[in-house]
């Protein structure tokens, strides 16, 4: 059973089969924002927990999530969103920990994933790994930077937000 990781008002959830859903979900060809909403909660609720009090919080960001899943252009809900994309090779790892490192150092909070599924690191098409995106924007691939270069892209990022 594969959990996948879901930005709900700032807060990493983990959801099962989020992925299933979407897929099941776009076969039944449901229009309609407020209707995909209420089914995208109903379909993730019956294999997760869902508080009653953040039921819209949930169908916000599970929207938001389905749209990047079909492959439109979505703002991410504010703040820095950092991917690195790597096996969990010996390099891998030490991008996330340097990145990691940078981040505490700097006391920027951000929404961080080691994304270490070959399926997923292969829909951003990048060329070699590790790889890191922040913000949506891919800064290196192939390599682990100096961290004189993740504090000015992670200083930068911040700035933008």
């Amino acid at each position: 059973m594969e959990v996948e990781r879901l930005n709900v008002k700032g807060y990493r959830v983990g959801i099962i089969g989020l992925t299933g859903v979407f897929e099941d979900l776009k076969r039944s060809q449901i229009t309609g924002e407020d209707a995909i909403k209420e089914q995208l909660l109903q379909r993730v609720r019956e294999r997760n927990y869902v508080a009653e009090p953040a039921f819209e919080d949930y169908k916000d960001a599970l929207y938001r999530e389905y749209r990047r899943f079909l492959g439109e252009d979505v703002e991410d809900e504010g703040g820095l969103v950092i991917r690195i994309l790597g096996p969990g090779c010996a390099s891998c790892e030490r991008l996330a920990s340097e990145t990691l490192y940078v981040l505490q150092e700097l006391n920027i909070s951000a929404d961080v994933d080691h994304v270490r599924d070959m399926n997923e690191i292969a829909r951003y098409g990048i060329a070699g790994t590790p790889a890191l995106i922040i913000n949506g924007r891919l800064r290196c691939s192939g390599r682990v930077p100096l961290r004189s270069q993740l504090k000015e892209w992670l200083l930068e990022a911040d700035g933008e937000g």
